[in-house]
């Protein structure tokens, strides 16, 4: 069975990882997803369950909302090694994990030139699009991927 880690920015797109969580928490169990605080023990040092978690994965869901790349603030948070999603993605493409981007709210995927090198793979993987208008439809194709 699969383990899951859901990769995402709480500013950007939490509604779509909580439900992505929840579709795939109900499909293949709890223990088998991974989504920060709703995963992270209380008291375990957050980078090294996050390191683990990674470590662990089959597959890494990259939730992609409109402000992924640049926040409200016009902050490029990528660009900071030290940024959690910048983190995580980094690590899953080092380990060769599978790495599903999700698009949703009408977001593009990145294109190689808007990514740090460390995450310009990201660009080579086929995206799947969560769409608002067809959630139910999509619920179900993601979940046999």
């Amino acid at each position: 069975m699969a383990r899951i880690f859901i990769n995402y920015r709480r500013g950007d797109s939490q509604v779509y990882a909580n439900s992505l969580y929840d579709w795939l928490a109900e499909h293949y169990g709890d223990e088998q997803v991974f989504k920060d605080v709703d995963t992270i023990e209380p008291g375990l040092p957050w980078e090294e369950a996050i390191e683990r978690a990674v470590a662990s994965a089959d597959v890494m869901l990259v939730v992609i909302g409109p402000h992924w790349l640049v926040d409200q603030g016009g902050r490029r948070r990528l660009d900071d090694p030290g940024d959690y999603v910048h983190m995580e993605i980094a690590a899953a493409l080092e380990r060769k994990i599978r790495v599903i981007p999700i698009l949703v709210s009408g977001a593009q995927p990145p294109e190689p030139g808007e990514l740090p090198d460390r995450l310009t793979a990201l660009t080579h993987r086929q995206a799947f699009e969560l769409s608002d208008s067809r959630m139910r439809a999509d619920r179900t194709e993601l979940l046999r991927l």
